[in-house]
């Protein structure tokens, strides 16, 4: 499960981290980003197409911003529904909202860390930080969308959202006893195939980063923070302030 998370970085240090070619929509850090808020995508892509999607030409690596929790094409509005802000990998394949996006529609969603609650045998919630470490950045396997509200004209830009959401795994053992699932996380040799639209996503593709991701968050830090940023008002770099 990711259902809040942090980007403590700017625009800027994102795409020299994950050597983005060009930064289209510059999004500011966030210690609590929430579904629905606008969050940066990292996407491989292509000026042509072919007829079945896959690019052609060049490839320039991009920074965009899209709403966390991916509105599927066919859908009559964006507040239809419960936010799509997470993909189970082992079903992800089978469910409408995002099968296609499966196939070249994949991103990564940069990420200092996200949080996640453990409720104790009395039923209190005690939030965690998972993270990357002070200067790490993770690269959470997403998924993206575009949107086209009908209320709009054909040659309205302002028509199109972009929108995604995060996939999510069994928890690796590591991480087993804060939550029973967590985000898939690329490395250095899963990102690039994963943002490759000339490679068709199958089950095979999201095994090879299932089982990375397992590699990825052996190596992850966590730590317990402060109720505050129960609050989806809350914000500021106290809210990770380990406890």
């Amino acid at each position: 499960m990711c259902g809040r998370f942090v980007v403590a970085k700017t625009s800027g240090q994102i795409a020299t981290i994950f050597e983005a070619d060009e930064v289209i929509d510059e999004v500011p850090p966030s210690y609590n980003v929430a579904p629905t808020n606008r969050v940066t995508i990292v996407v491989d892509r292509a000026f042509e197409k072919d007829l079945d999607g896959s690019p052609i030409g060049e490839i320039s690596r991009e920074l965009h911003s899209a709403r966390w929790g991916l509105v599927p094409r066919w859908s009559k509005s964006p507040a239809e529904g419960a936010p799509l802000i997470n993909a189970r990998i082992e079903t992800v394949l089978e469910k409408p909202s995002f099968k296609d996006s499966v196939v070249r529609r994949r991103c990564l969603v940069p990420a200092s860390g996200y949080y996640e609650w453990v409720v104790d045998a009395a039923g209190n919630k005690q939030p965690f930080y998972v993270n990357a470490g002070t200067d790490g950045v993770f690269g959470f396997a997403g998924l993206f969308e575009w949107w086209a509200d009908p209320a709009k004209a054909a040659n309205d830009p302002t028509r199109w959202l972009l929108s995604t959401t995060i996939l999510t795994k069994p928890s690796a053992p590591e991480l087993a006893h804060l939550h029973e699932r967590n985000p898939v996380f690329l490395s250095g040799d899963t990102l690039d195939v994963w943002l490759d639209s000339s490679i068709e996503g199958d089950p095979e593709l999201l095994h090879a980063i299932g089982l990375d991701s397992d590699v990825v968050a052996g190596d992850a830090l966590f730590h317990k923070v402060g109720a505050e940023v129960g609050k989806v008002s809350s914000s500021g770099s106290e809210l990770i302030r380990a406890i």
